[in-house]
């Protein structure tokens, strides 16, 4: 059975790694949104509905534990898949009671992807 289309925000300021992200998510039949920095990800996730975040956690000025927390104390419950290539434990601690749901390390491989984007999805339906 196909689920219906999704809409993925990416949130990563490493545009080359955000152009294979958008043609990873197209390739599993969704939408994909991008945006380079916390700011641009907010004026998104303000205007549209956004079924699932893709958040780097290393960005230049705010951090994606920084936006994070900004948008759960601002009440969106959107799934979140962290994608970063630095996951030490701290970078973990910082996001565990902000209700992540997949933590994908970069390079990121294609399988474990989508495996890890139907995970989300399977669970919201």
């Amino acid at each position: 059975m196909d689920s219906p289309q999704k809409t993925i925000l990416s949130i990563e300021n490493d545009k080359m790694i955000r152009d294979m992200i958008v043609d990873m998510v197209e390739s599993l039949g969704h939408r994909c949104l991008e945006a380079e920095n916390a700011r641009s990800a907010m004026e998104i996730v303000e205007n549209q509905k956004i079924d699932l975040l893709l958040l780097d956690i290393h960005m230049p000025a705010v951090r994606g534990h920084q936006f994070l927390r900004f948008i759960r104390n601002r009440g969106y419950d959107i799934p979140v898949i962290i994608v970063s290539g630095y996951l030490q434990a701290d970078v973990l601690n910082q996001v565990k009671d902000l209700d992540v749901h997949g933590v994908l390390a970069k390079p990121i491989h294609v399988k474990r992807f989508a495996e890890e984007v139907e995970k989300v999805f399977a669970k919201s339906e």
